[in-house]
């Protein structure tokens, strides 16, 4: 038997112990691994019908051990079936409140104009205690890229190459937007790292931002979120609780 809609996907029903499992069952399963991007084909195919077969097995020795009688085990299944039951209801309202065209376009605007029109190339170095900043500034134009704590980008002499300012807490990303090309921020910038010795090597007008095409997926699942829990907070705020 063929399933239809499963890209070629030849799926048999078979036995587990004298239970059928369905041509139905292991296409749901098919479908959803597809779905997810595993690649289509017998092997695929293969994979399902082995999980089926340990899943309906141990569901089987499940019955007969009677484990749903446990009243742990029913609580969690009860908590489950809720939880499914409102990822429903969120599937179910975004489906009929849509995410528009006008709010992604927005909303990647927005972002973008918070990436900032300036990109920045800066270099620090990372110590641990003030004093070390301090004297390291003074001894720059020897090169001290070596005491750096910074292990990720010490052998580039502490380039962080290009970045913008929100990438960084605010006390990092203001010293180095706040200098001009070529120079040292004068005191150092204390951040839950340690201490940097911040220096501005070049800026540039924007070009790494991410187009509008390439990030629309992004945008939409985070607005339409976003739109889900709005809903939902204003249906608690209106439920009666005596």
């Amino acid at each position: 038997l063929i399933a239809a809609g499963a890209a070629n996907a030849e799926l048999k029903a078979f036995k587990v112990n004298g239970e059928t499992v369905s041509v139905a069952e292991q296409k749901a399963v098919y479908d959803r691994a597809v779905a997810q991007g595993q690649p289509a084909g017998p092997e695929l195919e293969s994979q399902v019908k082995n999980l089926l077969i340990q899943q309906t097995a141990l569901l089987q020795e499940a019955k007969k051990a009677k484990i749903q009688q446990n009243a742990d085990v029913q609580r969690a299944i009860d908590n489950a079936r809720n939880q499914i039951l409102i990822q429903g209801l969120a599937q179910d309202w975004a489906k009929k409140n849509p995410v528009s065209d006008a709010d992604l376009q927005k909303a990647y605007e927005a972002d973008k104009a918070s990436y900032g029109d300036t990109e920045y190339q800066v270099r620090h170095i990372l110590v641990k205690t003030e004093d070390q900043a301090k004297n390291l500034i003074s001894r720059l134009a020897k090169g001290a890229q070596e005491f750096s704590e910074d292990t990720a980008n010490k052998a580039q002499g502490g380039l962080l190459g290009w970045v913008v300012p929100r990438s960084f807490v605010p006390a990092f990303g203001a010293a180095f937007s706040a200098l001009k090309p070529g120079e040292v921020a004068q005191a150092p910038v204390r951040t839950q790292f340690g201490f940097h010795v911040v220096k501005l090597e070049a800026k540039r007008k924007a070009e790494l931002y991410p187009s509008f095409d390439s990030q629309k997926a992004v945008i939409h699942n985070a607005l339409a979120n976003q739109k889900v829990q709005q809903h939902f907070q204003e249906l608690i705020k209106r439920a009666v609780v005596k």
